[in-house]
């Protein structure tokens, strides 16, 4: 990586120094990115937690006083909280500050960000690091949470190159491998990619629970695998669930058709049928296992 290449920030804020929050400010601090990091929060004692750690500089509970100074701006709360911040924060940035975030749906908060930073010299260029867990907290984050894992940066017609060109850099240095989507296409994407599995890991634990209760403790890796991220956490993924109902809609109507297909399979005993979708199975999982 050439010098030109590298960037920094003097300020850097993070909005919600929660699981992905705390990881993300880690790796900035560990890659010598950003010379100071403020956090903001809400509880007392977690600010103390943060202000004891060798990855937060500063933490502070007024949003105001968290985002004033700083050059950039990382929103990594709850979608619905980020719709609310940024046009809380618009009055406060200085000019010339960058605004990015973390939100798992990207169509609303880029058209809130394009609305309220319109006029201001005020940068917004909207992010998805695909990386976290089904753990919820700051104790989980870890600085090595983001390495390999895929980042969708989502440019507007609004967006300046020269701040998405910068975001951009900054994900990659912290060994993310990052893509651009328009965010329409973002929230179809994850809604096939992200947003079903998770469904049909909820509908999965659900129907097997249904049974004698006692079933599920005889259950091999096979079960907790696949319905790992079922444990993720229930409001967060309610809320992005309905934000992506449309998107979400049209892939569940596509499962439901290739579940239909198995069945009639299964009852006229059509093994090669069977073994096709077996077959084809294997080799896309082998693929995802290679990527």
């Amino acid at each position: 990586m050439s010098q030109e290449d590298l960037i920094s920030f003097n300020r850097v804020t993070i909005v919600g120094p929660g699981l992905l929050g705390a990881s993300i400010a880690m790796s900035l601090k560990k890659k010598g990115i950003a010379r100071e990091i403020w956090v903001w929060l809400r509880n007392e004692q977690k600010k103390e937690l943060c202000e004891q750690s060798d990855w937060c500089d500063r933490a502070l509970i007024d949003l105001q006083d968290a985002v004033r100074n700083s050059d950039l701006v990382i929103l990594c709360t709850p979608v619905e909280l980020i719709l609310n911040q940024l046009t809380q924060v618009s009055g406060w940035l200085k000019p010339g500050c960058i605004v990015t975030d973390v939100g798992s749906l990207k169509k609303g908060i880029c058209q809130r960000a394009d609305e309220v930073f319109r006029d201001k010299q005020i940068y917004f260029v909207g992010s998805h690091p695909m990386a976290g867990s089904e753990k919820k907290g700051m104790k989980y984050a870890s600085s090595s949470m983001l390495e390999k894992k895929n980042c969708m940066v989502t440019p507007t017609e609004q967006t300046k190159l020269k701040y998405l060109n910068k975001i951009t850099r900054m994900w990659e240095m912290l060994d993310m491998k990052v893509t651009h989507k328009t965010p329409d296409l973002h929230d179809e994407i994850v809604g096939w990619i992200s947003h079903l599995p998770h469904l049909i890991a909820s509908v999965l634990i659900n129907t097997v629970g249904e049974k004698d209760s006692t079933w599920m403790d005889l259950s091999g890796n096979g079960l907790k695998d696949t319905t790992r991220i079922a444990s993720g956490n229930p409001t967060m993924w309610k809320e992005i669930l309905m934000g992506n109902r449309e998107n979400l809609n049209i892939s569940i109507d596509h499962l439901i058709e290739n579940l239909k297909d198995i069945k009639i399979a299964l009852a006229s005993e059509d093994s090669g049928k069977i073994n096709k979708l077996l077959d084809s199975a294997k080799i896309k999982r082998d693929q995802l296992n290679d990527n």
